[in-house]
């Protein structure tokens, strides 16, 4: 006696996805054009220093899920990612003020411009990811 399972696939709109990717950025948003320089610069510092933390782990999961790379390159990459790009950013100012120009009469004012959308390569997934991240979070 045989028997046949019959596999159900899930069907996922991919619309109702992105649209209800485009509103938590949206929330997000909302919630990150509140945040202070300093308040920003923490949650980036803590993103960046979580990364640090699992650069081996992430290196080793994008290598098993995509069958590419090297695991000891996509570890230095993601520490790049990561430690590195924090270092050369943290000082920026990227959240209100930035700058003056009281000869013209200028202010310079950083917002944010809205949702971004990122794409990521199975080649870099994780550095791409942490970097992009990373960057988008430190605009505020």
């Amino acid at each position: 006696m045989t028997t046949v399972v019959k596999e159900q696939k899930q069907e996922t709109d991919v619309f109702e996805m992105i649209h209800l990717l485009a509103q938590n950025g949206q929330a997000a948003l909302e919630g990150l054009s509140k945040k202070s320089q300093a308040e920003i610069d923490h949650i980036v510092h803590e993103m960046s220093m979580a990364a640090v933390d699992q650069h081996m782990a992430l290196a080793r999961h994008a290598c098993e899920e995509t069958g590419r790379g090297v695991y000891e390159d996509k570890a230095i990459k993601n520490l790049y990612a990561s430690e590195y790009i924090w270092n050369s950013i943290k000082d920026d100012q990227t959240v209100g003020i930035i700058d003056q120009d009281d000869q013209r009469g200028l202010t310079y004012v950083a917002e944010p411009v809205g949702i971004i959308c990122g794409v990521t390569p199975t080649t870099n997934p994780t550095s791409t990811t942490i970097f992009k991240a990373i960057i988008a979070i430190k605009t505020g």
